[in-house]
């Protein structure tokens, strides 16, 4: 049997942590149009000012990466409403390999990238136990969570990130038993993030996409907003639990198909 929220209109409260991406901007708007949106944002920037503008959204300038205490942050969102939606869109990431790591860079990287994610799930314990609360979470992790895309030159990042990713699933199997639902979405090479190929710009980064992933291009940052934001919609009342891989096919290439690409050689990729 299908199940929505219990709380409806502008009584309900969208908490997204990291508001201010290209993501997490399109992610705000559209949830802004029906719903309180409470955004947390590291730096002052075009997006943050652009949100500002929406009455609906109330922003937070608080950087997630250093913040193992969410206590304010969900207050604040508790203050316009229940809290039944929960995006997770922040993320760091660097390289580091094998022959530099240091023990320090493995703290740091669980610091940074999973123990805020156990303190957030921490202080919204009420929230996920309340039998009158449906919550639906939604997040995003880069390929270098996945044991298999990762590479040498993240181990640090990668392993905290894929430990981000544990508490969700656990999270799922620990609540979902409340009809709270747990979904992470996988993300490759967006045309308007961080992208792997460092030192690669223009036509030049074109066509390395075009060899080394199979649909030939980045995606655009609102293709995967709607990714999100279906996960954590009243459409998705049976999926839980789940990694989405949203990569092109990134993760399926072998040495054969990116054996023309400049990047054959490039040890973090295998």
């Amino acid at each position: 049997m299908a199940f929505g929220p219990l709380y409806f209109g502008d009584t309900m409260t969208v908490l997204i942590c990291g508001a201010n991406g290209s993501i997490g901007s399109f992610v705000a708007q559209e949830e802004a149009k029906t719903h309180k949106v409470v955004g947390t944002y590291r730096k002052y920037d075009d997006h943050a000012k652009e949100l500002e503008k929406n009455p609906n959204i109330n922003l937070i300038q608080k950087n997630m990466f250093e913040s193992t205490d969410m206590k304010d942050v969900v207050d604040k969102a508790r203050e316009q409403g229940p809290i039944s939606k929960v995006y997770w869109l922040v993320g760091e990431s660097w390289n580091i390999g094998w022959d530099k790591l240091k023990l320090a860079d493995v703290r740091q990287a669980i610091k940074m990238c999973a123990e805020p994610v156990a303190s957030l799930l921490i202080e919204c314990k009420p929230e996920l136990s309340d039998e009158n609360n449906l919550m639906r979470w939604a997040s995003i992790s880069g390929i270098s969570s996945l044991v298999y895309a990762g590479g040498p030159n993240k181990p640090a990042t990668g392993g905290a990130k894929h430990m981000a990713e544990f508490y969700f699933r656990s999270a799922s199997a620990f609540w979902t038993w409340k009809k709270n639902l747990f979904n992470n979405v996988i993300l490759g090479n967006s045309k308007r993030t961080k992208n792997l190929y460092v030192g690669y710009h223009g036509d030049a980064l074109k066509e390395i996409y075009k060899k080394d992933i199979p649909l030939g291009t980045g995606t655009e940052s609102e293709n995967v907003a709607n990714v999100l934001l279906w996960l954590n919609s009243d459409k998705n009342n049976f999926m839980t639990g789940q990694d989405i891989i949203f990569d092109g096919g990134e993760t399926i290439r072998t040495r054969d198909n990116v054996k023309d690409t400049p990047m054959k050689d490039h040890p973090k990729y295998y």
